[in-house]
This record gives structure tokens, C-alpha cells and sequence, in this order.
């Protein structure tokens, strides 16, 4: 009998493990939001205060960018541990993951803007 009870405890904490596992990958998986601040253009530093909300999604491997009225779907999007980065027709951004600083590169006519800045992430981005 006592076999079978070690067996029985056995499962359910395997059981209980893979529901934990389960949600944390479905939580990591889930579409995540940043919001942050572009402070710096290299020529003027601290001109800028500019808001910018991020959002990316791991597994599908969208990025959508959103500036003020205006919106930004990335193509190219690159998502890893390390960084995430995206470029669109007239656009590129870069986020380092770990210190969550961002790099806005802006193209047109004549040489590209480019702005630095940090994010943070938004509480509420988790299962959206």
C-alpha cells in the first residue's frame, strides 16, 4: 500500500508542476506593452519627452509601435532574451530587454533621426 500511495503523490505534484509550468508559459507567451519616454536626440540632449507605448508578442512575433494618433506595425521583428527590435517602412526601434533603453530611428528625406529613451513595463500588460 505505501508504494502506492508515494506513486499517487507523485502524480499529483507532477500534475500540480505542469499547470505551473503551463501558466508561465502561457503568461510569457502573452502579448506585453512597454511604455516609454524618448528624452534624448544626439545633437539636443534632453529635447525630447516624447511618450511611446511598445507592444510585442513573443510568440507570434508582432511588434506595434504606438506615437502619439499615429500607429506603427513592424515587420522584420526580431524578439530574444537579450533584445527586441523591429523596422518599418520609415522606422526602426530597438529595446535592450535588460536596462529596457530604446532607440527610435526615424527615416526621410536627408539623414535619419534618431532618439534614445527608456521603457518600463506596464503592470496591466500581462494576458491581454
Amino acid at each position: 500500500m505505501r508504494p502506492r500511495r508515494q506513486w499517487r503523490l507523485a502524480v499529483i505534484g507532477g500534475s500540480t508542476l505542469a499547470a505551473i509550468v503551463a501558466s508561465a508559459v502561457d503568461a510569457f507567451a502573452a502579448q506585453q506593452r512597454l511604455e516609454c519616454v524618448l528624452t534624448d536626440i544626439p545633437a539636443r540632449l534632453g529635447a525630447e519627452n516624447r511618450p511611446i507605448v511598445v507592444s510585442f508578442d513573443e510568440a507570434g512575433k508582432g511588434l506595434q509601435a504606438l506615437v502619439g494618433s499615429r500607429s506603427y506595425s513592424f515587420s522584420q521583428v526580431s524578439i530574444s532574451t537579450v533584445s527586441i527590435s523591429g523596422q518599418s517602412a520609415d522606422v526602426s526601434v530597438g529595446i535592450d530587454r535588460s536596462s529596457l533603453g530604446i532607440v527610435w530611428q526615424q527615416y526621410g528625406p536627408g539623414q535619419p533621426v534618431i532618439e534614445f529613451g527608456h521603457c518600463r513595463a506596464d503592470g496591466s500588460s500581462a494576458n491581454q
